[in-house]
């Protein structure tokens, strides 16, 4: 069957199904990509060719309408907010709370979102902190850098930090398109142990129907959603929604 015409919401149990993006209810994101990229314009030379090549390489603003337009949001390794400001940008019913272990990007987020309402950025470890209760959590291309073990940790505690029905929204690479996954492979050596635009040392990749069993089996019913049509990385989303 054709994975763009594929949907299937796990219960719970752990599906291969894909969902069609374009399926989902809600309108496109309202964000403009080049008023985003503009408030991280100034911000030195390595933030603004980070942030342009990251609107190339990730689906960004298309993960925004699969998130609830209102709630508060928990955004983990949130990095310098830009995530969130496409967040914010499309709906400002959302109250975000971003949380990473860089103090310069929090720094920074934090003079970038000054005097925007419901913005709070907070230096802390997304494995060691505690989090706050949230209605919605997003995890954007984080989790690939933390070792299983303390994924299970971090799991655990988004479920505790969820109401029922509470979602957790997971963007992460998946192992297929092999040639996609190879790929992936061989930039993020790139980026994160030559260049240095993410901390981390390692890579821990899994597959779609492993991550949706651990998902399940830490309370929630999961969406698969691939992004990667018209990228060259094995994008895929995970929608989570709390039992």
């Amino acid at each position: 069957m054709n994975e763009k015409k594929r949907a299937s919401r796990t219960k719970g149990r752990a599906s291969a199904a894909e969902a069609d993006p374009r399926a989902k209810p809600g309108a496109p994101a309202a964000v403009n990509k080049k008023k985003i990229i503009a408030l991280f314009r100034g911000r030195g030379a390595w933030t603004t060719l980070y942030t342009r090549i990251k609107f190339k390489i990730c689906p960004l603003i298309p993960i925004e309408p699969h998130i609830p337009r209102r709630g508060r949001v928990l955004d983990l390794g949130c990095g310098n907010g830009l995530f969130a400001a496409i967040l914010k940008r499309s709906s400002p019913e959302r109250k975000i709370i971003g949380l990473d272990l860089d103090k310069g990007k929090i720094d920074q987020a934090k003079t970038i979102f000054q005097g925007w309402a419901g913005m709070d950025f907070r230096v802390g470890d997304v494995v060691a902190s505690d989090y706050p209760r949230a209605d919605i959590i997003t995890i954007i291309d984080v989790l690939y850098l933390i070792p299983f073990k303390a994924q299970e940790t971090i799991l655990a505690q988004c479920r505790d930090a969820l109401p029922p029905g509470g979602v957790l929204a997971v963007k992460d690479m998946d192992t297929r398109p092999r040639w996609k996954y190879i790929w992936n492979i061989l930039e993020e050596t790139l980026a994160v142990k030559i260049i240095g635009f993410t901390l981390g040392h390692r890579f821990y990749f899994q597959g779609r129907r492993e991550f949706a069993e651990r998902l399940n089996h830490y309370g929630f019913d999961v969406e698969i959603v691939p992004l990667h049509k018209g990228y060259w990385y094995p994008h895929i989303l995970y929608l989570a929604k709390k039992r």
